[in-house]
Formats: structure tokens, sequence, C-alpha cells
């Protein structure tokens, strides 16, 4: 490292000790080390200040040091010396099961990409491979960079102009991630450069066309065109797909694997209320922003608090003369540590060049966010503690959040009631306090939680009978999540289409990724993907994409044309994911959300622990595809 050790020391100041800990034990084998700080790290998540001073200037004095040697170079760390590691940074004993995974996000012990285990034979038939992927979103830019990385032929189809999926549609005030940067991100393209910690739509949007760019991926997308069907031929067993240009021009492309790639929040739900045709004022909903509208000054009504209502909600009611907000249901809405902080220097210096620490860093943000609250979305039948929770660990940190609300309106009594959730933590999706709570008590925000009876041309009439002038109508309102891979036409085997087996909102999918009578026909944030517990959509995108390669390169082994997941695998697999949703929080009674269908069936939401499903999609199950030459 071409700087001397001071500098190098001043540099460590203020980046965060426990991961620095780690790096130092890596970079030195000394496990000693290990045991003499052990006893001072905070547990992952907490960001606590545990290092005593004196211990503290002595790791910045020997970390500092190793880097600054010349051809310093670090000794081999054995697994079972990384286990011991994981363990004392972690606060906890880290199950085996949990080693696969975690070691591959470190980089200590990467599976290899499926066609580096292929044959000769197998690489050369997969050049036959021609792949169309619907969507430029996270995931349709991570099949992208996986095929290119394979050697595989594909294009992308995206109907807007730009990369980016749902962080191009939604530009309304405020919006960001509410997950971490340094996990909500690739990871085989980690950005040690973020401005903030949660940044906002553009930087992301930035970051994925960065992707896009440095994987070669950019050159195989055509922008501005839709997708209007997809049908599969069976004397040929090809996908024929219909696809419109932006000039209205159609014509029709024939591929051997088609990748859904949209996702399943991109279809804007607007509740059907009486008198809404007659609104004489503005209205859009948060995903179709109208950046043209000027709302300074003006009477706002705005519909829903869920994720984008809280992030749009702060920043409107700043211009508004009137923010009137109508509510159907409390959100939990929770502090974070570092959601509104800027990335220092030094720790975007660390996280660039400091060996190791980048993966440690997301390895803290994974054990944190990850899996360790999953439990606590689990129904104890025997819990005897009310319908406001539903296990002890549930009633524990529902106790945490009603505090933290309490604080923030503790000066607003009259709006504890409206404010506070009625249902069990992770009911719904746990949310980041936008400092919405110190926007509810502005002069100039109404909260209303009775419901909209009727709209009139300019104002809304609320089940009270109140009427509220309004000249804008924000629609928080969410999506129609359960209407997967809409508006296009998908018809397979037989001419069935996927409506006819899914309806309009009961899509099913094996693993969320392969549909019986579809061959050929792979998902990404497909059915029951989602992630409500923790961790990363990013991180599901991988696994999935992951899995499709790997099924692309059984194919291309065996030497057949098509692969289609059984009838029998499909359904077993269903049954055990139906049992388990039916124990989880977003199926307790009362509890209503967007990962319901409308019969009540869980349609979004993955039941699984992060490496459950990570170890789901590792490998092709023997048998569970119907594998054929030509048909």
């Amino acid at each position: 490292m071409d700087m001397d050790r001071l500098e190098i020391r001043a540099r460590l100041e203020g980046v965060n000790p426990s991961v620095l800990t780690m790096v130092l034990v890596q970079l030195t084998g000394d496990m000693e080390l290990l045991a003499h700080y052990a006893p001072m790290l905070s547990k992952p998540g907490e960001f606590a200040d545990t290092i005593m001073p004196v211990d503290l200037a002595l790791l910045y004095d020997k970390l500092a040091t190793v880097l600054a040697e010349p051809g310093h170079k670090a000794p081999v760390i054995t697994p079972e010396q990384l286990h011991q590691m994981m363990n004392a940074f972690c606060k906890e004993q880290v199950s085996e099961r949990y080693l696969p995974m975690l070691f591959e996000d470190l980089e200590f012990k990467i599976d290899p990409p499926a066609f580096d285990r292929a044959s000769p034979a197998a690489k050369t038939r997969s050049k036959d491979l021609k792949v169309l992927i619907v969507g430029a979103g996270a995931s349709g830019i991570c099949a992208g960079i996986k095929l290119a990385e394979a050697g595989i032929a594909f294009e992308i189809i995206e109907q807007h102009s730009d990369v980016g999926g749902v962080w191009h549609e939604n530009t309304y005030p405020d919006c960001g991630v509410d997950s971490a940067n340094h996990l909500y991100c690739y990871s085989f393209a980690l950005n040690h450069n973020w401005s903030r910690y949660y940044v906002k739509q553009a930087e992301l949007k930035d970051y994925l066309r960065d992707c896009a760019v440095d994987g070669g991926v950019m050159q195989h997308i055509k922008f501005q065109q839709e997708v209007l069907r997809l049908e599969y031929n069976e004397p040929t067993a090809m996908w024929h797909c219909t696809i419109r240009d932006k000039a209205g021009a159609v014509r029709t492309e024939i591929v051997t694997v088609v990748i859904g790639a949209t996702g399943q929040l991109n279809q804007p739900s607007i509740p059907p209320i009486k008198g809404l045709e007659s609104f004489k004022g503005t209205q859009m909903h948060t995903a179709r922003w109208d950046e043209s509208y000027d709302f300074t000054g003006k009477n706002i009504a705005m519909i829903g608090t869920g994720a984008s209502g809280i992030q749009a909600g702060p920043p409107l009611a700043k211009i508004a003369a009137q923010l009137t907000i109508y509510q159907r249901s409390a959100p939990w809405a929770l502090p974070r540590h570092n959601y509104k902080n800027l990335v220092t220097d030094n720790v975007k210096w660390v996280l660039a060049e400091v060996p190791g620490f980048a993966r440690w860093y997301r390895f803290m943000l994974l054990w944190a966010y990850g899996d360790a609250v999953h439990d606590a979305l689990i129904i104890d039948p025997d819990w005897d503690g009310g319908t406001l929770t539903i296990s002890k660990r549930n009633a524990d940190i529902r106790t945490l959040w009603e505090t933290y609300i309490k604080e923030e309106l503790a000066d607003r009594p009259d709006l504890l009631e409206k404010a506070m959730p009625d249902y069990p933590p992770f009911g719904k999706r746990a949310l980041r306090d936008n400092d919405w709570f110190t926007t509810l008590k502005r002069d100039n925000v109404e909260l209303h939680n009775t419901g909209i009876c009727h709209i009139e041309p300019d104002a809304i009439i609320d089940k009270d009978g109140t009427r509220h002038p309004t000249d804008a109508i924000v629609f928080a309102t969410g999506f129609h999540a359960s209407r997967m891979i809409y508006p296009m036409e998908v018809v397979g085997k037989g001419g069935q289409t996927l409506r006819d087996i899914w309806g309009d909102d009961n899509p099913r999918a094996y693993l969320g990724i392969c549909v019986p009578g579809f061959p050929n026909l792979f998902l990404t944030y497909g059915p029951n993907t989602n992630l409500a517990h923790g961790g990363s959509i990013i991180f599901q995108s991988e696994c999935q994409v992951h899995y499709i390669i790997e099924c692309l390169a059984n194919l291309s082994e065996a030497g057949d044309k098509t692969m289609e997941i059984t009838q029998e695998a499909h359904d077993e697999y269903n049954t055990v994911l139906d049992d388990a949703l039916s124990k989880m929080v977003w199926t307790h009674q009362g509890v209503t959300n967007w990962y319901q269908n409308k019969q009540g069936r869980v349609t979004t939401n993955s039941p699984w622990p992060l490496v459950e499903y990570w170890q789901m999609t590792r490998r092709v199950e023997p048998g569970v595809f119907t594998m054929k030459k030509e048909q």
C-alpha cells in the first residue's frame, strides 16, 4: 500500500472496529488477537462502541503496521479458523448449515460456476442456446451478466428508456432503499463509493446501470420495446416472442429459453373509490410520478402509509398548504442505524483499499439483517399473549418497537392510538422512519384512519362526513403484486396460458422459478420469493439466476433441448410451501397485507430463511425436470 503507517492509521479512525478486528485477524492469522478482542466486539447490528480506547488504539496501530508493510502476505486461514472468527464476530455459535453460504459471500470458498464444471461438449452445445430476458431491472441485469460469463447468447427487452426496473419507475420525493446499501447490491459487484448508507433512487439506478455496462450487458438491451406475447411452439420446442417497438411495429423473435424478470412490483394499484372519476384536480400514483406538477401551497391528499407513503409524505408536508393522510392501518416505522448518514471518506477508503474489509462489512449486515429475526415471524401455536403478538420473541420485539413510537409521540397522545399498529410485528412490511412521526405532528398535517366515503370534484369526504378540500391526490397504495408476468400473454404447451393456471392473482411456481407446462421458461422474483424478514431482494435474484444457469448447464450437459419441471415436483414443493406459510405471521388472524391475494393466500413472500433458499437453488435436484431432446 503506497501510504505510510501514520496516514493509514488516520484513515482507520471512525471505521467500524469490530470489522477492523476481523480484518486484522485474517491478515495476520493471529488467533490470540481474536481471543483478546472477542469479548469487546459489539454484536452485528448493534453498532455500539464497546472496545476500550487503549485497545482501540492498539487495534489501529497493529492494522496500520500490517497494511504499511511492503509485500505483506496474509497467511492461509483454515475453514475451522474462519468459523471461529464468525462465532466471535456474531457473538453466537454460527450454525454449520450457514457456513457454505457465508464462506462464499466472504470469497473464502467459491463454488465454481456451472459452465466451469461442465464438459467441453456441454460448453459447445450451450452455444446453440438463445435466451430472451424480459426486463432490465436488478434481476434482468444479473441474469444478463451471468449469461455473458457463461458465453450464452441473450438479449434483454426493456419497455422503458433505461435500466433499473422499479428504480427507474419510482421517482417520487425521497424514494430510496430501506435496506442497507452495502447489502442491497450484487455480491459480485460491491460498490465502495456509496454516498449514503441508505441511498436514494437515482444513485441506486446509476449503480445498476454501471453494473450493466461493466458486465457487458448494455449492448444486449433493446429499450422502449414491449413483449406482448410469449408462445411455446411444441413442434420446434422454441419460444415465439411477439414484441412491439416504440414506433408501434410488431415483430416475432424465436428463442430457446425465456427468463421473465418483470418482478412483483410493477402494476400500480389504485383502489376503487366512489366518485374518483369526477375529481378535477391532479392525481397520481407514486410509481407514476409527474415531476412537472408543483405541489407547493396545495391541499394534498395522500392515500396509503406503506413504504412509498412513509417516504413521500415528509417532503410533501414541507411544501404543502395542507397534507391530509388517509391510512388503512398504521405502519411499523422504525429507527435504523445510519439511515440518514453519509458514508465518510475514511469508510469509503477502507472499503476500497483494506483487504477483506468490504466482505466482512457485508457479512456483518447479512448476519444482522438476514435471518436473525426469522424466528420472530413464526406463529407459536401455544402462545397465549393475545392477538397483537404471535410468540415470546415477537412480543419482545413489539415492546421495543412500541417504546420507540411512544417516545416519538410523547407530546402528542392524540396521535398515538392512530399511529400505533394493531397487528403483530412483521405482519406487514416493517419500514424505516423517514421523519414520519415528526411529520405527523406538523400543524399542516392531519392523519385519518376512518376511511374515505367518496370523492367530489374538489374534495374528499371521509366516513365521518368531514369534507376535505383537495387539489391533488397521491396514491401511495402499492401494487397488484400477485399479478406476475403481466399484462403479457404467456402460452405454454397445449395452448394453456399462465392466466389459465394462475387466474388473476394466484401464481405458483417451483422455487418461484419454474411452472409445469412451460418448458425452458424461468422466472426471477416470481411467486413466493419476496423477502419480508430481512436480507436483500438482490440476494434472492442472485439465487434464482444461479439456479437458472445450473439448469442451462444441465440441459447442455445432457444434450437435450428442453427441460420442464414435473407436476409432481411442483406440487410437492408448493404443499411444503403452503404448510410453512400457514405458520407465518402474514397469515395471522386479522392481518391483511399486500402479500395476500383476494382469497387470503400469501402469493408473494418466501417463508424460508435465506440460507434454506440459498441451499435449494445451489443445484438441480435429480428427477425434478422432464428433459427432452426434441418434441
